[in-house]
């Protein structure tokens, strides 16, 4: 009866150690997908500021409020775009590192 119980109660271990890593291979994955959509937004902000730079002309209302009103808005159009088109960075970087996340579940 021992023996029996003993078989029984680590094939529940092992049954429950199993889902609790599945649930927190799937939090990761989760955290994974944010990180990786974050990613995208700070690469779609680069490319606006570095847009912004290249502005040919003086305009008459530069001041250092226009520069920060244009930093700030250039940070919500970035993860506006990024949320809303697909651009693949994101898709690539999670695909990329899913894999990692999977196989930690198998250890």
């Amino acid at each position: 009866m021992d023996n029996i119980s003993l078989k029984l109660n680590s094939k529940l271990y092992n049954q429950n150690n199993i889902n609790i890593n599945k649930l927190n291979s799937d939090k990761k994955l989760k955290e994974l997908k944010q990180v990786s959509n974050q990613f995208e937004s700070i690469f779609i902000n680069q490319i606006l500021k570095q847009a912004r730079q290249n502005k040919i002309e003086n305009g008459l209302f530069d001041s250092e409020a226009i520069d920060t009103f244009n930093s700030m808005i250039d940070q919500q159009y970035s993860e506006i775009l990024s949320k809303k088109t697909n651009f693949g960075i994101s898709d690539a970087l999670f695909n990329q590192f899913k894999y990692q996340v999977v196989n930690e579940r198998k250890k």
